[in-house]
């Protein structure tokens, strides 16, 4: 009788010791799917600022063709009215768009977008110091290429050189205006895939190795999940046969 008691008093000191174990396990338990919790929200936030960037992008894709087309059209509508336009009609299309762009974001006196169509003395005149400015820089290049041919040593199919003019590289404006756009788009075309590049470069130095982290993180608190899920049911196995022993020996005891 007395190893019965014996045996009752261990078997309960046993299930008050599991029963510790068990809720030890249910804290860390509930610390992890916290922890879990906390990474899932952490990745959503990662996420949805990955969409909002893409999404902020394409929006400055679309807004800047959109400006680009509405100061294309107000600024043919400010030539037309123009009382110099022949004069600035020299001037490739991407300058009087790059100078009207210039007076819609200056710092201290921007020109309004809608003022832009209007008849101006203040966009007259900056057009006119553009093209003063244009075609200076033409006729520098003209000079220096007379100069390079004058000094470089003839070969015996060339003809002689002379030094020309400057005005005559002006009238020959039209070619060079094409070659002036096509350079200008070009060199914006290459600046654009510059800046693609290293905006996806940015993206994948900050988010990716992080992204990374966070999922081998997730990955190992599951797998410690798991774990801790099968001691639980291996404890909870082993309270119920403790269980069935304590009973099946209380009715013992009672017979």
């Amino acid at each position: 009788m007395q190893f019965k008691i014996d045996e009752t008093d261990s078997l309960k000191i046993c299930i008050a010791r599991l029963e510790v174990e068990n809720a030890k396990l249910r804290k860390k338990f509930a610390e992890i799917e916290a922890r879990n919790a906390e990474l899932k929200a952490r990745i959503a936030k990662l996420e949805d600022r990955q969409t909002q960037n893409e999404l902020i992008k394409n929006l400055l894709s679309v807004s800047h063709n959109k400006n680009h087309q509405l100061v294309k059209d107000q600024i043919h509508r400010s030539l037309t009215r123009c009382d110099t336009t022949r004069d600035i009609g020299a001037l490739p299309e991407s300058l009087i768009k790059r100078a009207c762009e210039r007076l819609l974001h200056h710092s201290k006196d921007p020109v309004p977008l809608e003022a832009i169509s209007e008849k101006s003395e203040r966009i007259e005149s900056y057009l006119r110091h553009t093209l003063e400015v244009y075609e200076n820089s033409l006729n520098r290049k003209c000079r220096n290429m007379a100069q390079e041919k004058v000094l470089r040593p003839r070969s015996w199919p060339e003809c002689s050189v002379f030094p020309a003019l400057p005005a005559i590289y002006v009238t020959d404006i039209g070619v060079q205006t094409n070659d002036y756009e096509e350079e200008n788009n070009c060199q914006v075309m290459n600046e654009l895939k510059v800046f693609c590049q290293h905006l996806l470069d940015y993206n994948k130095r900050t988010f990716e190795k992080f992204m990374q982290d966070i999922e081998r993180k997730y990955r190992e608190r599951i797998s410690m999940n798991k774990k801790l899920r099968c001691e639980n049911e291996d404890l909870k196995m082993q309270l119920q046969e403790v269980k069935k022993k304590l009973a099946s020996m209380k009715s013992d005891s009672s017979h």
